[in-house]
This record gives C-alpha cells, structure tokens and sequence, in this order.
C-alpha cells in the first residue's frame, strides 16, 4: 500500500484507534488493516436500521403501555415509578433539552429526546413491581410466555445497548465471535415487541451480506491505492 495513503489514513484514524485492530488482527500488513477498518464501518452501518428501529420501538411501545396502564401520558413524572436518581436526572436533561430549543414539554417530545440508556435502565429489578407487573404482556405481546421475564429482558437489551454503543462510537465489533447471534438477539426482541416492524427491517437489513461477503472485496477496491 502506497506509504502517502497508508500515512493520511493513520492520521486521519489516529494510531491509537489503528492499535485496537492490530491488537486483534493475525495477518500483518497495511492492505489488511485498513480493509479491517472498513469492514468495521460497513458492519456498524448494516446494523444501524435494527438498532434504530428497536430503540424506536422499546421506547414508543412502553410509553403506550405505561400510559394506558396508569391513565396518563406523564406516567415518568409519577414518583411512586421514576424514583431513582439516575432515570429522574434523564428527564429533567431531556426537559431542559426541549425547552432550550424552545419546543413544548409534551410527552411525546420528552419520549423521543430520552436515550436508549434510559430505557434499558426501566429493566432494573428496582421497576420489578412497580412497572413490569403491570405492563410486561402489553409491551411484549409476542415474546414466549414462559420466556417473558424483567430478568431475561434485562440481559437481553443490555447486551444489545453495548453493541449499540460500540456501533455509535465507532468502536471494533468485527472480531466479535458472537456478532451474527447479537443480530438474531435484535430482530428477534423487535420481534417480541412487533413482528411487523421486524419485517419492515428485513426489507433493508443487509446485514448477512455484509457479515458474510463484504470484507475480501473491501479489500480488493483498496488494492487499487498500492
């Protein structure tokens, strides 16, 4: 690989960035470390419409149930559900975000201004009782009955928060072992909440392709700059 291109890249990446690829990488060589890295954009990119679509869904699905269930559409500013310092802290922040834009405080601004990490949080054993005993059945009506936990929830959303994480930060998930599971484990929790939506995701979820194809033509397009 051309050393002009190979030294813009490493700039461009930082070489602290570029070590947490050649940590993991067998195959020495340049050609083959920025191919890693561009697969690593296409995989976070071709799981960007199942993360988005589940953290829409999680959070429209439980502010559905919880409003029915409590009769009122500010359900999060009941004390006696939102009570811990964390989740409390998240809603003022998303309020003050709103009014700092000068957008009005309705419930459905405040939903969609609180991150994923806030709703992941509600499946603390803190909102056993007081949240999923109430509303577990009609935020996931499709989820196996004798699989339907807080606790099985909670492991599962988590470990798809990482990985969510890591996708919007850019961080390496391609040497994941269990990254093709962690895809199913998406789909099939959109699944729990609407098979619907998953089924409008698969109409542009590439993400097998991606997985499965991608990475030796990545690296013959980059071929091209040696």
């Amino acid at each position: 690989m051309q050393s002009y291109f190979s030294d813009q890249l490493t700039i461009a990446l930082s070489p602290e960035r570029l070590n947490a690829y050649k940590d993991r990488i067998t195959s020495n060589g340049q050609l083959n470390l920025f191919s890693h890295c561009a697969w690593n954009i296409a995989l976070s990119e071709s799981l960007y419409p199942s993360l988005q679509t589940l953290e829409i869904a999680l959070r429209n699905t439980i502010h559905v149930s919880a409003s029915t269930y409590f009769k009122r559409d500010d359900w999060f500013n009941d004390a006696s559900i939102i009570h811990n310092h964390y989740n409390i802290n998240a809603i003022t922040k998303a309020k003050n975000t709103l009014q700092r834009k000068q957008k009005s405080l309705d419930s459905g601004r405040i939903i969609a201004e609180l991150n994923f990490g806030f709703w992941t949080s509600l499946f603390d054993s803190r909102f056993e009782q007081v949240l999923w005993h109430k509303i577990i059945k009609t935020t996931f009506p499709h989820m196996p009955k004798t699989y339907r936990t807080r606790q099985n929830l909670s492991q599962r959303f988590n470990k798809i928060r990482n990985l969510r994480n890591r996708v919007f930060h850019h961080e390496p998930i391609w040497y994941w072992q269990d990254l093709q599971q962690q895809h199913k484990d998406i789909l099939s929790a959109l699944r729990w909440i609407s098979p619907e939506m998953s089924d409008l995701v698969m109409t542009v979820d590439r993400f097998d392709v991606v997985y499965n194809n991608s990475f030796e033509k990545i690296k013959t397009q980059l071929r091209t700059f040696c």
